[in-house]
């Protein structure tokens, strides 16, 4: 059996930002090809993802392209002709929720289930594996011990996807229909409004006011950095960091500290990553320098409550202290002048409200934040956090370098110089180049030196020489002499590219092992919305009773539109089960937009929401 590799997995929602990630550390990257992805707005030409994938598979790194949004009857040929052109163009593998794809046709190419492909059981992974995909992702809310018993169920081929870092759906992924129920924009269509991130007042049967409005649907972000070895052990394979609609510092900052955690945890489970190649950045990474709402691990451990973000959903940043005073135009903080930058946001929290500025001016201890003609001024005491730290970003924007170990050799053969070039990793891919023969030098030693020196010097390939080997004294000009060793860099490249290739082309065609499996009749939740998936699922004996509801409602009034792992009452100290407070249901949320009634299965430790 190969030995297991593991894979860091980052967003990308353009080229740039894939390569910026893999210069970074990342494994292997996900991207929006030009339709039919579930980030509507971070879609890229294929010609521009082939342009990645040949950057990308120097390093052995993949390249993952999202075609995961449900798709109608009329769009399965356009989706599976754009399958066609991203296998084309190279790609590794495409993340699919749709079955109707996989019944029309597809390419001899991977396919990932998605994150709304709701893997939250065994069962359903394993026939998600059954239905030819080769990688599932599990969901957010599963435990360790959950992560665990889905690798079980699976053959050892088949990997097991985890999200590790990033904003949170609130709702399982798949099975949240409220922005399409609000307004008609379907985040299974990748046209989400986000309406979990609204403020919302909290009212119980009686219309009476529970809480102040707040944002009851919005969570923090994931950051599951200390529990990645937990993770390794419980079986997964691939770490998935979010963002395909973050900015390429963003990408940057959190794959280099993913990478260099797990670089660390690797080492001491004797595993491997799953690429090439070592990075070199100019910054210390760190999670809270990045966007976020505030961190935590969602429901890992199997415990509840802790993941709220009840006072905004915007960017809270790190927290940097507090204010002393007020001194007129500007505020007190102490160490203000060692912390801060002009141009640095900052974030002021004092008594469940929140308020942002930016600081333009810093005078000792004093710090001014707002225009100087319309200050900002917090209340004495509030909090202070920093989501928007410029010395940093000015680091961030320098270029990461990532570099795989060769040797160049150089030697006379048959009345010629040879120079060769070697990775020295476990793929051992070599190439060679001639050139006419030269003169010997007359001083040997001396020529070697100058040989093996500009043979060193690569510059701005991926590669970096840990071994020169010259057995050939040659008279050759500095010009020759790295002429030679451009030619022979650009030969290596293609010799890799050609390597990776080769393998592409033995992919064979996802083949579903069709049989009747115990199943319940497929409600709109499952997302049916076309006749090929339907009869896909009929071919495993799964009725479809209902079709998804943007094929078939415009109005989902008294439809279940989302159920979580998040529970209101249990963020906020008032679980029916153990708080022992006692409020009038039903329990809902309202706003201008929706008023959605609340239902609590505290069985299950979820809450259900119905649109009304």
């Amino acid at each position: 059996m190969a030995r297991r590799k593991i894979e860091l997995l980052s967003p990308a929602k353009d080229a740039e930002t894939a390569r910026q990630a893999i210069l970074c550390g990342a494994d292997a990257v996900y991207i929006g090809a030009e339709k039919f992805g579930a980030r509507h707005e971070a879609a890229n030409s294929v010609e521009e993802i082939a342009e990645l994938c040949k950057f990308a598979h120097l390093y052995g790194c993949k390249v993952y392209a999202a075609l995961n949004t449900i798709l109608f009857d009329s769009e399965i040929p356009q989706a599976a002709e754009l399958a066609q052109r991203l296998y084309r163009a190279n790609v590794d593998a495409l993340i699919v929720q749709d079955f109707g794809l996989i019944e029309y046709g597809l390419p001899p190419i991977a396919i990932h289930a998605s994150t709304q492909c709701h893997t939250t059981t065994p069962e359903k992974a394993a026939f998600l594996e059954r239905c030819g995909f080769s990688a599932v992702v599990a969901a957010r809310e599963l435990s360790l011990d959950e992560t665990a018993a889905i690798r079980r169920a699976l053959k050892p081929e088949t990997r097991v996807e985890c999200f590790v870092h990033g904003a949170l759906c609130v709702s399982y992924s798949g099975r949240c229909r409220l922005s399409y129920a609000i307004g008609g924009r379907s985040g299974n269509r990748g046209e989400c409004a986000q309406p979990c991130r609204m403020k919302y007042a909290l009212i119980d049967g009686d219309g009476n006011e529970i809480r102040p409005p707040a944002y009851y649907l919005s969570l923090r972000d994931m950051n599951r950095l200390e529990n990645l070895g937990a993770m390794i052990d419980a079986g997964a394979d691939i770490f998935k960091i979010e963002g395909r609609l973050k900015d390429a510092g963003y990408v940057k900052n959190i794959t280099a500290l993913y990478r260099k955690k797990l670089d660390g945890l690797l080492a001491a489970r004797g595993l491997e990553k799953s690429s090439y190649g070592e990075s070199k950045i100019v910054f210390e990474p760190s999670a809270e320098k990045s966007f976020n709402r505030g961190f935590c691990a969602y429901h890992i451990d199997g415990t509840q409550g802790g993941c709220a973000s009840f006072s905004t959903p915007k960017a809270r940043g790190e927290f940097i202290g507090r204010v002393r005073k007020i001194a007129g135009a500007a505020f007190a903080m102490d160490g203000a002048d060692g912390i801060l930058s002009n141009g640095d946001g900052l974030l002021f929290e004092s008594d469940g409200e929140t308020f942002g500025a930016a600081v333009y001016k810093i005078d000792g201890d004093r710090v001014f934040a707002g225009r100087p003609e319309s200050p900002a001024i917090p209340k004495v005491g509030a909090k202070i956090f920093r989501n928007k730290d410029t010395a940093f970003e000015n680091a961030l924007g320098q270029k990461a370098v990532r570099k795989m170990p060769i040797k160049i050799s150089a030697a006379e053969r048959c009345g010629k110089t040879v120079f060769s070039a070697e990775t020295l990793d476990d793929r051992r891919i070599s190439a060679q180049i001639e050139i006419r023969n030269a003169d010997t030098a007359a001083n040997p030693e001396a020529a070697k030196a100058v040989l093996e020196r500009n043979l060193a010097k690569l510059g701005d390939t991926p590669f970096r020489a840990d071994e020169i080997e010259a057995d050939c004294a040659p008279f050759m000009r500095v010009s020759e002499i790295n002429a030679a060793r451009r030619e022979l860099c650009a030969a290596l490249e293609n010799a890799i590219l050609e390597a990776y290739n080769a393998n592409l082309k033995m992919r064979k065609i996802p083949q579903p092992d069709f049989g009747k499996i115990p199943t319940e009749p497929l409600s709109a939740e499952d997302n049916v919305a076309n006749k090929r998936a339907e009869n896909f699922y009929k071919k495993f004996g799964a009725e479809t009773r209902e079709y998804a509801c943007e094929t078939t409602r415009a109005d989902m009034r008294g439809e279940r539109v989302m159920t979580t792992k998040h529970c209101v009452l249990r963020e906020l100290g008032m679980c029916k089960k153990t708080s022992g407070k006692k409020i009038k249901e039903p329990v809902r949320l309202r706003n201008e937009s929706a008023t959605l009634r609340l239902k609590f299965d505290c069985n299950r430790c979820e809450m259900e929401i119905f649109f009304e």
